[in-house]
């Protein structure tokens, strides 16, 4: 199994930067396991996207329907407009009765399928049910607050 939780983290690009709460697997940053274009979860330190994170938690939950037209969930966003045009990467979120999958990783648009997750370092990740979900509605929680 593995342990997923969040890190305070930043992204900077030319004439900016945005501190967030980033994705972590087993301890290691979702970042460093895949190709970054200064995408982020989009729990930044700012109440304009507070609605946002609430409904990424929801989709990670499946407590609302994913992302795109094929029901994969975004995790990390452009910092700038969140937009899925300008990309995501994705992930297609599997709910068995003791456990969550997350698999089928790549790169996706909202006008274009994601892209073959085979050049990525992380594919995939089994996490125990009840602490992905005690994770996830504890950081739901605090964004509805």
């Amino acid at each position: 199994m593995n342990r997923l939780g969040v890190e305070p983290s930043v992204t900077r690009w030319d004439g900016g930067e945005a501190r967030f709460l980033g994705w972590t697997i087993d301890g290691a940053a979702l970042r460093d396991l895949v190709p970054t274009q200064n995408q982020t979860p989009l729990f930044l330190d700012d109440d304009g996207w507070r609605e946002t994170a609430v409904a990424t938690l929801s989709r990670l939950l499946g407590d609302l329907p994913g992302d795109f037209d094929d029901g994969r969930v975004a995790l990390d966003f452009c910092p700038l407009c969140g937009d899925l045009g300008c990309g995501a990467y994705s992930v297609e979120v599997v709910f068995g009765d003791d456990v969550v999958e997350w698999r089928n990783f790549g790169w996706q648009t909202d006008y274009e399928p994601f892209d073959d997750p085979d050049e990525y370092k992380f594919t995939g990740a089994l996490f125990e049910r009840k602490a992905y979900e005690t994770l996830l509605r504890d950081l739901l929680s605090n964004y509805r607050a």
